[in-house]
């Protein structure tokens, strides 16, 4: 399949732009590629899609994944001891195109993954897959402009994280590096669901749009666990990341739990 430059970016951005005009925060869901099998997770992505998430982020399996917490963490792993790995993500994006499902999904991985199987060639293959981008949470904008420009030329959307110490010239290499939105992460720490969200996650995601001033959206994660706190971020954010609470969801109860868990968190 034969990529433009711009088909990931374009299509991240369209998803977004869709949301807002909505009058709503767009709503991305994550899942672990391979959890706890291939056929069940693509089950787990499709659910999702299906019962209201904007967009899908589809975690590869890593060994030592430093930004993620125990729920991932151990999906991970689950999905490695099983045999589970970057092609585990392949298939499960494969798989969602199969059957019909057109939403923007962004894989989520380290480096070393991606490194392992040849930077070009694992790019070549998510975009060949139908991935529209990727977000990095170990890769500094601007470190690897190599990668970056790879990224591109196989029509994928980068996305990069920033946290409350981000200092004010990396914050706005992220904002000009990223293709597909700026990850802000409200809190000091891995992901997981928590009771709360972070003191001052509403003040450092009006001060990042503020910076941002409308380049790029800017969505939040790490720590979304209830209605309320997705509408609180939403009141700030283009967009609502969830994650572990959705894992928790397939482990503990299986893919349709987790159509149900995005839809409450929702408000549908």
């Amino acid at each position: 399949m034969t990529r433009s430059r711009t088909d990931g970016a374009a299509r991240v951005r369209a998803a977004f732009a869709s949301a807002t005009d909505a009058g709503r925060a767009a709503f991305v869901a994550y899942v672990m590629a391979g959890f706890p099998s291939d056929d069940a997770s693509t089950d787990a992505g499709e659910a999702a899609l299906r019962c209201g998430a904007d967009m899908l982020e589809v975690g590869i399996p890593f060994s030592d994944p430093l930004a993620d917490g125990p729920v991932i963490a151990e999906a991970g792993r689950a999905a490695i001891a099983a045999g589970g790995g970057f092609g585990s993500a392949i298939a499960l994006i494969r798989g969602l195109r199969a059957r019909g499902l057109i939403q923007p999904i962004l894989a989520m991985t380290y480096l070393n993954p991606l490194l392992a199987t040849g930077s070009d060639a694992a790019l070549r293959s998510l975009a060949d897959a139908g991935a529209d981008g990727l977000i990095l949470p170990d890769l500094p904008a601007g470190e690897m402009p190599a990668f970056e420009r790879s990224a591109a030329d196989h029509g994928l959307a980068l996305t990069f994280l920033v946290a409350p110490n981000t200092a004010a010239n990396r914050l706005e290499a992220a904002i000009r590096a990223s293709t597909g939105f700026l990850y802000v992460v409200p809190l000091f720490g891995v992901t997981g669901a928590r009771d709360r969200l972070a003191d001052g996650a509403a003040a450092l995601l009006s001060r990042v749009r503020r910076a941002a001033g409308g380049r790029v959206p800017v969505a939040a994660g790490f720590g979304i666990s209830t209605p309320e706190q997705a509408r609180d971020l939403a009141r700030v954010a283009d967009g609502v990341v969830v994650g572990s609470t959705l894992v928790a969801a397939m482990r503990d109860r299986g893919a349709s739990a987790v159509g149900e868990t995005v839809a409450r968190l929702r408000g549908d």
